[in-house]
């Protein structure tokens, strides 16, 4: 442990942990700073770790819940008999042949975390918001391409060259929901003389540095994209080289055949963007060096795996595939296994989300992880019997949440809840904690170790970053890894024989030649500082069964999905003379979401310097026809629930749409509950209850819902 000094470490402030400096002074943690070492920056969030880490509502010892679920009753417990009721009722699930009915609801930092070798050794899945943000991604480029399943590779975009395109596509890279370093990557690219383009229905920052600005209508991407492929094949600027080299042979000529009719006028009637304007950009694209499209919910969506397909293909085409300035192909990271390696459950036989009358549907896609918003409906289905979270607030980040927190205190048959038991990670008890059964203090990521080498990372190429503790933690906290290190010593011995997560770290980094150790003297950060491109040329092709780009999925012929699907998400056509607008929820540069780390960090929730509350977006030509002014109190109402919110008149929105900034709307926490702003989950449809149009479609209308609003 470090006294004193700037100490080394990643951030943890959002899910994009950046590299970063922390100066420690008789062990308190003083200044954060952008690691030099790493990409250099550091957002607003990460600055102000100091005041989440220091926050007085910090948890030290566990807690047992003596009220009712939902009463937020506890008395404090040992660590011991946290551990003997864990352990025991872990023991008695899987002793009744139950073990799949377990999961953990957290974010995978790497993809051999402690806690996802637990899942995979007891039996139990890995359930993670990810699949909010780009389950659709994973599978179009699994499909698309093969090979590891990549998170999130945005587009390297310090390597555009002069006159690339770079489309942010409902994507909002200035609120530093990618590594902080990627707004400077991309103005450093414009000053080369690349394009930005932004295709979003809110007029964002990412917007305002644009050098166009396409007000699109929400769920009206894959129609532009493919308007703007059907402009390429015809004017024949396709890339005619990787057309002929690395596309499956016939692909391409299916891919003509099915754009002859998708032009961009009859694609204009569906996305809204004039024609001219579709040509225009597919024109932009062919011409251009290098085409990057970064997209993570897509434009507030609905047809998620249509676009992640669509845009893969408009990349293919166009020749951006493993490109500088293109879509990068992740490189793996040289680590050891620890050994034995536990196989894990079939998620297709026994996943809990695919056990119901649609899982025929649900086998078409090919998920890595359970979506959370699952919970609910498999509590009601009796497929989840004990559900863990860490890192994560499902009673209000989750669409449906109060659905969620009816389930969770749904009675059982045979016990007293339908869920048996709920188990909830904090550093500071939020809206989850309230009905769990036990809530255990983690250490934040100021106190904790931890290995970071996901090849999806924001290094773009091989990387291991080192997540190491620079103060102590208060009271009693553990890190959720080091308890589930205890569990699996206990439950699952054979694949836990190392020591402690240290030690499950040295093993990993052998294959490096590092130790914990080493990697602490070189910096923290172990990277060749390369990411390479076109590797598919020295690989002898793509990670598909072709070894080229695969464009039609047959396998999926039978639900029509075989090529994009231009149609607009179902939820926009959904009683539309009732809820006339689509409410659209957004995130900025102060709020990483609704979990813990910025939703009680006073410096983000600062009503000067902050952000405070969360008014409804509107138009003005929409606010003078429902006779609404800027700073009125509105009702805005959709088919589950209702909210009152002020209203805040401005032109950055589309006149068919309002916005909601996500991740309000807690009220635990002294500094959240003093806080205004409602959470805009109470507005989206129930888990469960538009299932056809949020999964089958391999993403989630998470992001937005019909509505109507009233003065």
């Amino acid at each position: 442990m470090y006294d004193n000094g700037w100490i080394p470490t990643a951030c943890y402030q959002c899910k994009a942990e950046c590299a970063i400096l922390v100066r420690v002074e008789d062990g308190k943690a003083k200044e954060i700073r952008g690691n030099p070492r790493g990409h250099g920056k550091v957002c607003v969030k990460g600055m102000s770790g100091l005041s989440l880490e220091y926050n007085q509502d910090r948890l030290t010892q566990p807690l047992k819940r003596v009220g009712k679920r939902g009463e937020g009753k506890f008395e404090p417990i040992s660590w011991d008999e946290a551990l003997d009721m864990l352990v025991g009722k872990l023991s008695e699930l899987r002793d009744r042949g139950e073990a799949h009915k377990l999961t953990a609801s957290f974010f995978p930092h790497s993809i051999t975390d402690p806690k996802w070798r637990f899942l995979n050794a007891y039996g139990g899945f890995i359930n993670t918001a990810l699949p909010h943000c780009d389950s659709a991604k994973i599978v179009a480029f699994i499909k698309a391409m093969g090979g590891v399943p990549n998170h999130h590779i945005p587009p390297a975009f310090f390597t555009t060259p002069k006159d690339g395109v770079m489309i942010m596509a409902g994507r909002h890279a200035f609120g530093c929901l990618d590594d902080a370093a990627v707004p400077r990557d991309i103005l450093d690219a414009q000053a080369r003389g690349a394009k930005l383009v932004v295709l979003d229905p809110i007029y964002t920052p990412d917007a305002a540095k644009a050098d166009w600005w396409i007000p699109i209508k929400p769920s009206g991407d894959t129609a532009l994209f493919l308007g703007m492929i059907n402009y390429i094949i015809d004017k024949g600027w396709e890339d005619k080289e990787f057309v002929a080299n690395w596309i499956r042979e016939g692909d391409f000529d299916k891919l003509k055949d099915f754009v002859k009719d998708k032009t961009p006028k009859a694609m204009s009637a569906i996305c809204d963007v004039p024609a001219d304007d579709i040509k225009k950009l597919a024109k932009m694209c062919a011409k251009a060096p290098s085409v990057g499209v970064d997209s993570f919910k897509g434009i507030m969506l609905g047809q998620a795996l249509d676009f992640g397909h669509a845009w893969t293909i408009l990349l293919a085409i166009t020749g951006n595939i493993d490109n500088p300035g293109g879509q990068p192909l992740p490189d793996l990271t040289p680590m050891s296994p620890v050994e034995p390696t536990p196989a894990g459950p079939d998620l297709h036989e026994l996943g809990w989300h695919r056990t119901g009358p649609d899982k025929d549907k649900f086998a078409k896609y090919s998920f890595i992880m359970e979506p959370t918003w699952y919970e609910a409906q498999a509590i009601k289905n009796g497929g989840l019997k004990v559900l863990i979270t860490a890192e994560c607030n499902p009673a209000l980040t989750e669409m449906g949440q109060e659905e969620w927190r009816k389930a969770v205190c749904m009675p059982g048959e045979d016990s007293e809840y339908q869920l048996e038991m709920l188990v909830s990670y904090e550093i500071m008890l939020s809206e989850t904690s309230r009905f769990a059964d036990l809530v255990l203090p983690d250490k934040s990521y100021f106190e904790r170790w931890e290995l970071l080498y996901m090849p999806w990372w924001y290094n773009f190429g091989q990387g291991v970053l080192l997540r190491q503790p620079v103060v102590e933690a208060p009271g009693e906290c553990r890190h959720s890894n080091e308890v589930f290190i205890e569990m699996g010593k206990r439950l699952c011995p054979d694949y836990f024989q190392f020591k402690d997560d240290l030690e499950y770290y040295d093993i990993q980094l052998a294959g490096l030649g590092l130790s914990v150790d080493k990697l602490k003297e070189m910096g923290g950060i172990w990277s060749p500082g390369t990411m390479g491109f076109r590797k598919y040329e020295k690989a002898g092709g793509f990670g598909t069964p072709s070894k080229k780009v695969h464009l039609y999925w047959e396998d999926l012929e039978d639900i029509d999905q075989a090529m994009p699907r231009p149609i607009l998400a179902p939820e926009y056509d959904a009683d539309v003379e009732d809820y006339p607008f689509i409410c659209i929820s957004y995130r900025t540069v102060f709020h990483q979401g609704s979990g813990q780390w910025s939703h009680n960090n006073p410096q983000l929730r600062d009503s000067v310097s902050g952000m405070y509350t969360n008014p409804l977006l509107i138009n003005p030509k929409t606010a003078k026809k429902l006779g609404i002014q800027d700073g009125d109190k509105v009702t805005v109402s959709s088919r589950t629930g209702q909210v009152q919110v002020p209203a805040k008149v401005t032109e950055g929105i589309r006149p068919d749409c309002v916005g909601l900034h996500h991740g309000f709307g807690s009220s635990i926490g002294r500094v959240a509950s003093t806080g205004e702003g409602v959470s805009d989950n109470l507005l989206i449809p129930d888990s469960g209850m538009t299932l056809d149009w949020q999964d089958m479609v391999g993403g989630e209308s998470h992001v937005s819902t019909r509505v109507q609003v009233t003065k």
